[in-house]
């Protein structure tokens, strides 16, 4: 037996994917040759398309490649190939054409091993040669986690793949509660684990196993780009955003601070809201969370909300509260010298407030605050009745001094503060 000094400690034999280069940062220190690749996650995160991006780069550069599909037909991922990969046209790189091969044979796992014998290692099959295979997905056509024996033919299908120096990868489903589906054991069969989440239109992408290298715990975030291709986004770190709002009471404004993150692989989200009615909070949370395009499930806040002379929170915090929570998770700035107004009801309409607490807004906007805020953002339905107030008899009305912007629901408000990102922007406000 050889001794340590003899044996050679020549690094893993890597595949490069030369056009992914947040792949290349996420399993690190690349995709190894011979290795098993899990690639889980919901339905419509994008495991096709992550499996259809690996593939179609090694295609176009030379390298042979076998899309299994037990689930979606070929024309369905020669679609996908094409509007990833493909021109304006739908024509695809010479490569592709020449080393892309797309294979529906395979009724269910179990079909695996023989069609690796047969098609791919057999010389002169019509896939011999095939560096690259990918398996989309291990659960197609259903397959319960305790079918042993057919676990147990992919386990035999990896091992081989293995040992001819393969570089597979295998698309898997997700439980209800975010597991892998199927037994534990799948976990064990494989050298590195991609497991893909949901976070609006991000894709948070983490790697909780990788044999070869470290794991990554804490997400690397993608996003979808106008072809659905897998990129990577700006929006990767927490980011702290203030709204300001009034209590009705002094002459201070409150500040609203959130901050929405993703937290680590494994860890439960949390809500931190120290002096602030936790109720409130979470409903708050809930009516966001029906925005269309906006999933809040998964994630850690941290809100807080400076009420001066400690003063008791009042309804009409809930906008600024609302649109610094959204602010943080869209990454997006907020206006500065601006004032959020409102409370918000389940239906994700602006109230207005009562005429008690418009007049004493108007009196702050005329008096202590006059020169520190530009625009006002409070219901359609109170907008009108503030810009034509005169706090003083001899003073202008409000609307000579203040940009007073109605809105009737948050949507409205949202498409307005944001509309390159939010699809249901609206017409300008104004007076």
């Amino acid at each position: 037996m050889p001794k340590l000094n003899d044996i050679a400690a020549g690094g893993p034999d890597l595949v490069e994917v030369p056009s992914l280069d947040w792949l290349r940062e996420a399993v690190r220190p690349g995709l190894v040759r011979g290795s098993v690749e899990l690639v889980a996650g919901e339905p419509g995160l994008g495991k096709t398309t992550f499996g259809i991006q690996v593939t179609g780069d090694l295609a176009s550069n030379g390298t042979k490649v076998l899309y299994i599909t037990t689930e979606q037909s070929l024309g369905d991922i020669k679609r996908a190939v094409q509007r990833i990969h493909g021109n304006g046209d739908g024509t695809l790189p010479q490569g592709i054409c020449d080393h892309f091969y797309l294979d529906d044979s395979v009724e269910d796992v179990e079909g695996l091993p023989r069609l690796l014998t047969r098609k791919v290692l057999t010389s002169g099959a019509e896939y011999h040669g095939a560096e690259v295979v990918v398996v989309d997905s291990v659960q197609g056509r259903g397959l319960a986690p305790t079918a042993t024996k057919k676990y147990r033919a992919l386990y035999r299908f990896t091992e081989v793949a293995k040992g001819q120096g393969l570089l597979t990868f295998l698309l898997s489903h997700v439980t209800k509660r975010g597991q892998i589906a199927g037994p534990k054991e799948l976990e064990h069969n494989v050298d590195c684990v991609v497991f893909l989440r949901r976070a609006f239109r991000l894709r948070p992408l983490f790697v909780p196993k990788n044999r070869f290298g470290p794991t990554m715990l804490d997400p690397l975030v993608l996003m979808m780009d106008d072809r659905g291709r897998l990129v990577c986004s700006p929006h990767s770190t927490a980011q702290s955003v203030s709204a300001h709002g009034y209590s009705g009471v002094g002459d201070e404004l409150a500040e609203s601070q959130a901050s929405v993150r993703l937290p680590r692989y494994g860890s439960r989200p949390t809500l931190n809201s120290p002096y602030l009615p936790a109720k409130k909070v979470r409903q708050l949370v809930s009516v966001l969370s029906t925005l269309r395009d906006v999933d809040l499930t998964d994630l850690s806040y941290e809100i807080n909300c400076y009420l001066p002379g400690r003063q008791a929170y009042c309804h009409e915090l809930d906008l600024p509260i609302a649109v610094a929570l959204l602010a943080s998770y869209l990454r997006q700035p907020l206006p500065e010298r601006t004032l959020f107004v409102g409370e918000l009801d389940l239906t994700r309409r602006i109230r207005p407030p009562t005429q008690g607490y418009l007049a004493t807004l108007g009196l702050l906007l005329a008096g202590p605050q006059r020169g520190h805020i530009d625009t006002v953002y409070i219901s359609e339905d109170a907008a009108a009745d503030l810009q034509r107030m005169r706090p003083t008899p001899s003073g202008s009305p409000l609307m000579e001094l203040v940009d007073i912007r109605g809105v009737g629901e948050l949507e409205e408000l949202l498409g307005n503060l944001w509309p390159s990102v939010l699809s249901y922007a609206g017409p300008a406000l104004g007076h």
